[in-house]
Order: structure tokens, then sequence, then C-alpha cells
């Protein structure tokens, strides 16, 4: 290796302080299922989500009618990077409405803080807003993905009978209770957690055939499967 190499130390350790901070991903459940108080002993967190969402990534992509206009390794940035505003703001549901409304202005301030003046920070939260604005192919690809996977989980935690029937959620989860759609739905006849993500989550890729046949085949498919064994 080179001997006059010249390491920025200082620079350096503003991204080691960053992944530091980050490490509390590791630990922070995903709201979703504390929000439906999904019965398990232990929750997804954050970090979880985003390999999740990596590794789901890396085997559709292949399969991807429209690859060739997708560059995935900027779609694994997006990825990587697009919780990491959870550091600070924590993680907000969708069914938390006051602050759902008010997250992406709070999320999009803490990119800027955690970033601050680290020598890539301009690029990186241009490539985080190019994420939710998901008007681009690559961050459509990721921020469907981003929804996919959280479908996914859900239909898991419910293949293990981990979700109780919608009346329960709306009975003992108050920020279930309080959600108007939610509640429109029980009305109407939906009685499972399933039915309110299938019916209602699919919206920002019900244009995409592709991630529509993702959909129906979770929505079809029994997820708790277990790793096949070894032949001797």
């Amino acid at each position: 290796m080179s001997q006059n190499i010249k390491i920025d130390t200082e620079v350096l350790k503003k991204a080691v302080r960053l992944s530091c901070i980050l490490d509390k991903l590791k630990t922070l459940e995903r709201s979703g299922w504390t929000v439906w108080k999904v019965d398990s002993e232990r929750l997804e967190s954050v970090y979880e989500h985003v390999a999740d969402a990596l590794m789901f990534a890396a085997l559709i992509y292949p399969l991807y009618p429209y690859k060739d206009q997708v560059n995935i390794d900027r779609v694994n940035e997006m990825l990587i990077k697009h919780e990491m505003g959870e550091a600070v703001i924590g993680d907000v549901p969708v069914t938390d409405k006051e602050r759902h409304d008010n997250k992406a202005d709070a999320e999009h301030r803490a990119w800027l803080l955690l970033l601050g003046d680290l020598p890539y920070a301009k690029e990186d939260y241009d490539l985080l807003m190019e994420f939710d604005e998901h008007k681009t192919p690559d961050s459509r690809f990721a921020f469907f993905v981003d929804k996919i996977v959280a479908i996914k989980n859900m239909k898991r935690y419910y293949d293990e009978g981990k979700f109780h029937d919608l009346q329960w959620h709306i009975r003992n989860c108050e920020k279930v209770r309080e959600n108007t759609m939610i509640q429109k739905m029980a009305a109407d006849g939906a009685e499972t957690a399933a039915d309110v993500w299938f019916d209602e989550e699919w919206a920002p890729y019900k244009d995409d055939e592709f991630f529509m046949a993702v959909h129906r085949i979770l929505y079809e498919m029994d997820t708790n499967i277990k790793p096949p064994e070894l032949p001797d």
C-alpha cells in the first residue's frame, strides 16, 4: 500500500460518528408493528427493514421488465440511507396522521442535520430527496421495494398468527382506532389487518404491473416458510 496517502482524519471522524449515531436504528422497532400491537417477542427493527429492502431489491431486480432503465447501484444507495433520518425523528407510522403529515419536512431537516458538512452531504441529500419524490425510474423502483417489503413483513406476521382480528386492533390500538380510513374499511366488511394493508398499501405501485404481481403473490402465499434442509 502507498505510504504517501493523505487521510483527513477530521472528516473521517465525522463519518464514523454518523455511523455510531445510526446504530440507534439497530434497536428502533418499526412503528407499524408497535402501533398494531403485533404479538411477537421481538419486532423488526429499522436496520432489519433496510437490510430486507436491499436483499429484496437484489432478488427481484434481475427479473424487472424495465431493469435497463434502472441503475441498481443508485437504488441501493437510496435503500441504504433512506431511513437514517429516523435516528433523529423516530419511525412515524402512517396511522399517526398528525405526525405523518409533517414527517417529510422533519425527515428532510434530519438528513441535513445528520449529514452536516460531510463532503458528500449535498450528493446524499439530493439522492434522498429524489427517493422521496419517487419520480425517476431509480427512485420509483427503490420506493416500491420499500413499500412492498413492509407488506411482506406484515403478511409474515399475519401468517404466523401474530395479528389479531381487526376489531381487536380497533379496540386495543389507539392509532388504529382513530384512523378514519380503517374505520371505514371495518364498516365496509374488512375483518383482518391483512385486509387493510393489502387493500390500501398498494397505491404507490398500482400502475406497475410487476410490483402488483409481487403484491398478489404475497397475498396468496403462506409466507411462514422454513429454510430447506441440506440433504445427507
